[in-house]
Formats: C-alpha cells, structure tokens, sequence
C-alpha cells in the first residue's frame, strides 16, 4: 500500500470512529467477560458499531517493590526466574479467591473479581498476596528483600476489545481486552503509594493572632497552599493570603509510609457487610488513614494483614 493511502486509511478510520454517528452497544454484564466473549466486538464500519460491556466489581493492583534496583542490580536470568514465580504466584493466588489476571505490565499486575462475594475475595487475595511475597516468594529469593504495593478500589468497569484482526501467528498478539474506568486508576495509584516510604513537599504556615503570644503552625499541601492565595491588583499585582493572621511560610518535606495493603473506604464498608467476623475486621486490622490522590479524597483503610500457617515451609 502506497504511504498515501495509507495515511488516508488511518485517518477514515479514525473520523468514523470519533463521529456521532458511531454508536457503543453497551451491555451490563454480572460475569468477568474474556477475550472471545461475544458480547465485546470490534469496530464495524459497515454498520458504525461497536460491542462493550460494563460490570461493577472490585479491582487489584499488585506492584513490585524496588523493580528498577532490581533491574540494575540482578542479571537477566536472576530477573526472568524471579518474574516468572512473581506472576505465576500472583495468578495462583487471585484464582484461590475467584479472581481473574486482566493485565500484566512488567511487574504489575491487575487483578478483577467476579461479581459475587467480590469484596470478600478481594481481601482475602489482598491478604493472601502478601502473605505470598513476604513469606514465600522472599524466603526462597536470597539476593535481596521482596515486597509488593496492593490497592483495591470498587466500581463500574469497561471492558472494550482493542486491535486488529489478522491472520496467522500474529493474531493472538495483535488483540485484547482494555479494561477502563475510574476503580483501575484509583487501585493502581494506591498500589503505587502502598508498603513504601516516601516523602512530598509540604508548606509549613505560621498564623500570629493579636491575643495568643505564640505562633500557630500547620502544614499544608502545596495546591492547597496556592489555593489560598488570591491576586490583588492595583498599582501592581501582589499575592495576598485568603486567611487572615499568615504571616510566615516556609517550604519543609513530609515524611510518610503507608502499609502493605490500602483498600478505599466502598471496599472497606462493603468487606466489612460481607465479613462481619472475619478476624481482621474483629481484631482492628485495618486502620484508616485521610488520603488525597488524583480521583479520591477521603478515608483508605490500611493493613499489613497477612494469613498463619502451621507448616513450616522449605
């Protein structure tokens, strides 16, 4: 095909596709679809449409703790042993508790639930994780200490299938499902933050009232910070504070470390419906803990929690 009209190709394509006149059929679905389900089709420009399924469930992102070092340090046979039991662990593990694989991406993997008991078993695949990555998969790996990230959110799902039909070796590669929505960004973020010591800048603001003697100090987030500035104009423009009585500020850093496993509040309240007597709801395991992150401002709920064994493991 001659490169111009392959470009007018790519570009017909494209105007079809993002026109009001391509329509999504959307289906509510209470089953994890796969890959050959029918009800999720590719993009059909005779008739301008296109099969999706939605489905509202929990969802699980596991992160690799220290990957890059990992890379750096160990060689690439050391890496392809130590991946290889990461994921098939991380597979083995969410199918104990009717969880399905959707996505591996290098070290990260995220993990979906079938609708029934889905905040149940995705806990207890939380649980059951790390249970796997502190005290097999670290036990057995001798060249440094393995941890892993996990976050869980809950909500609605879209599971739209991506690529191109073709013939030959190449078909398997060239397809697959894409699964979007706000549960799989908010899970994948709080894998990010999840068994990791960190720090972020924060701003330290000193307020002076007329009747105290002492000065009161807080810390702010630096959006907030700026949030509470407003711009005033006259002969020049001049930053003013929205509060009254700030009268110093100075930029300082927060030291902060989250545990292994944070699961938003809707997972939280929904496991704890589920599971009133599960032990870790009994005995206090999970601590919550205010957080702000692109797409969720409110409580997390905050665990090392991790299952005993009797057997002593080689």
């Amino acid at each position: 095909m001659a490169f111009k009209d392959f470009i007018s190709e790519v570009n017909e394509e494209t105007k079809v596709i993002l026109s009001n006149d391509f329509k999504l059929n959307i289906v509510d679905a209470n089953i994890l679809p796969g890959v050959d389900d029918q009800g999720i089709t590719y993009e059909n420009f005779d008739n301008k449409t296109k099969g999706v399924k939605t489905i509202s469930t929990c969802v699980l992102h596991i992160d690799l703790r220290q990957s890059t070092k990992l890379n750096l340090e160990e060689s690439p046979a050391v890496l392809a042993k130590l991946y290889s039991c990461f994921i098939r662990g991380v597979i083995k593990c969410a199918e104990y508790y009717d969880g399905k694989v959707r996505n591996i991406a290098g070290d990260r993997v995220m993990v979906l639930f079938e609708c029934s008991k889905c905040f149940e078993n995705a806990v207890s695949a939380a649980i059951l994780l790390h249970t796997f990555s502190s005290y097999i998969l670290n036990k057995h790996f001798k060249n440094s200490s393995i941890a892993c990230g996990i976050g869980i959110d809950y909500g609605k799902m879209l599971a739209t299938k991506v690529g191109t039909i073709k013939q030959g070796t190449e078909n398997p590669t060239s397809k697959s499902i894409v699964w979007l929505g706000y549960p799989a960004n908010i899970a994948s973020k709080l894998a990010d933050i999840a068994n990791k010591d960190f720090s972020r800048p924060i701003i330290n603001v000193g307020k002076k009232y007329p009747w105290k003697e002492e000065w009161d100090w807080s810390e702010k987030e630096i959006d907030e910070f700026f949030d509470g500035l407003e711009m005033k104009y006259s002969y020049s423009i001049v930053a003013q504070f929205k509060e009254p009585y700030i009268l110093s500020f100075f930029k300082g850093m927060r030291q902060t470390n989250y545990p292994a496993i944070l699961m938003t509040k809707r997972v939280f309240d929904g496991f704890k419906k589920e599971c009133p007597s599960d032990d870790s709801i009994v005995k206090g395991f999970w601590k919550p803990r205010m957080i702000s992150i692109s797409g969720y401002n409110g409580f997390i709920y905050c665990g090392s929690v991790y299952f005993t064994f009797d057997e002593q493991l080689k």
